[in-house]
Parts: C-alpha cells; structure tokens; sequence
C-alpha cells in the first residue's frame, strides 16, 4: 500500500513538472516570437560616388523612396546639390572621403584625396574641407583608401575631427588590413562595417544575388550594411535594388539608414 502511494506521488510529481516545463518552454517561444515581432532585422543600403560629373542612376535612386544613406564625393561638380536633394528628400547623407590605395594612381581620386604622404594638420584640414562640400553629412566612409585605412596613424587624424564633429564612420573594408573600426573603437567613435558589396560586376542578376546575401547576413546577425554605386552602371544598379525591395520586405527586413546600424552597434556594446 505505502509502495503505491509512493508510486502515485512519484507520477504526480513528474506530471506535474512536464507541465510546468512546456509552459516555460511555450512562454519562452512566444517571447521570441515577441521579440522578432518588435526589432526585426535590419539593412542599411548604402550608395557610395554621389556628387560626380556622371549621374548615371542618381535620378533613380534619389526617388527610390526607401531610406537609403547617400555617399557623396566631395568637391565635385554636384557635391553640395546632391547633399541637399537627398537631405531634403529625407535621406541620410555621409562623404565618401576619397583616399589613397595600395594599388592605383593618385590621380584616380579626384579633388580632396588623403594621401600617405600628408602630414597630420594636411589631413585634418583637407577632411573639414571636405565635409563642407558635403552638407547634412551625419558620418563618412572611404572611397577606395586601402593604403590609408591600413594605417592606424593616418586614419585616426580624420577620425579626430569627426569626433569633434559628432560624426560615425562606416569602414568600407577595401582591405582585410583595415585599421578604422580598432581606432573608432580607442576613441570611442560610433562606427559600423560594410558587409556586401552589391555591384561588382553591373548586371540585374550579380545584384540581385548579393542583395540577397545582404539579407541572409542581416537575418543572421540582425543587421547588416550592403553599398553599391551610381555612376557608370549606376542605372542597372538602381533598377536591381528597385526590382529587390519587395523581396527584401517579403523576408521580413526593414530598410533603414545606417545611423540605425550604428545605434544597434552602440546598443551592443561595440563601441
């Protein structure tokens, strides 16, 4: 009799238990399903060689209507008029500071270049210079500039000024030497990497697959960083991203500036 009982309270027991362990089990799915619900993942496409003489897809993407982030050249002939029709239509704006590679004339760079061979006060001066050609500008990334991102040194006199600015950067990585985002990190600047480039090779279908590697990488980290280009080829890479929002939308990823890259970054504890 007294085995019985016992055997009773032992199945009770463990009855009791398996319920209380599916609800937590149930609870906490639900949580996460909450939680997706609420901060969904994120991408932040990026278009790099605004302001330039060719304008090839500008027009498309400045009336894309996603809030894409502008990357513009300084010192060229629509720097400051491409600054202004993207900050007026509500898009972020950032410069795309050109800077000197490893491999490649300087002369590819255009006006407002930081070469190796500058001293300290000729970067810094050169790069305010810059950014007044770039108004609205909330931060910067590189055009090119392997040779100077390798080089903490050089690369941390720009981003000086930027703290000084309340400025972010966002590492491009045209080299797996890279220097910024350790020096952003010592001086305590909001920063953000790029992590696909779209448009390599200038057709609809190479786009389209690497978007949609953006949107497995955002997925998988909760966030990510895509940069393509207007310029030559910038038509074919404008109609790509185009045709790509309602997949993007479909996967259940938000579009948003690259501030919102650089807030979650921020938010984790990177920086």
């Amino acid at each position: 009799m007294v085995r019985k009982c016992n055997l009773r309270l032992i199945f009770g027991v463990a009855f009791l238990f398996g319920c209380v362990f599916l609800a937590f089990i149930h609870n906490l799915s639900a949580t996460g399903e909450e939680l997706q619900e609420k901060h969904p993942p994120v991408l932040a496409i990026v278009i790099d060689d605004f302001g330039g003489a060719d304008i090839h897809g500008v027009a498309e993407f400045m009336n894309m209507n996603v809030p894409i982030t502008v990357a513009v050249m300084p010192n060229l002939l629509h720097s400051i008029e491409h600054s202004n029709e993207a900050h007026q239509r509500g898009y972020e704006v950032i410069l795309h500071q050109p800077m000197e590679p490893v491999k490649g004339k300087k002369s590819w760079l255009g006006p407002g270049a930081i070469t190796y061979d500058m001293s300290d006060e000729q970067i810094k001066t050169t790069f305010v210079k810059n950014l007044e050609s770039v108004p609205h500008a909330s931060g910067f990334n590189n055009h090119t500039g392997s040779k100077i991102t390798s080089s903490r040194e050089k690369i941390t006199f720009m981003l000086e000024v930027a703290k000084e600015k309340g400025l972010y950067v966002l590492d491009s990585i045209t080299t797996p030497n890279s220097q910024v985002i350790p020096a952003a990190k010592a001086l305590q600047i909001p920063w953000a990497k790029r992590d696909i480039f779209l448009d390599d090779i200038k057709s609809v279908e190479y786009i389209t697959k690497q978007m949609k590697k953006g949107c497995q990488v955002a997925k998988k980290q909760g966030y990510a960083v895509v940069i393509g280009h207007v310029g030559h080829g910038g038509e074919v890479t404008a109609r790509a991203v185009k045709e790509a929002i309602p997949f993007i939308q479909q996967e259940g990823i938000k579009i948003v500036p690259l501030s919102e890259i650089v807030r979650l970054n921020n938010e984790k504890g990177k920086i």
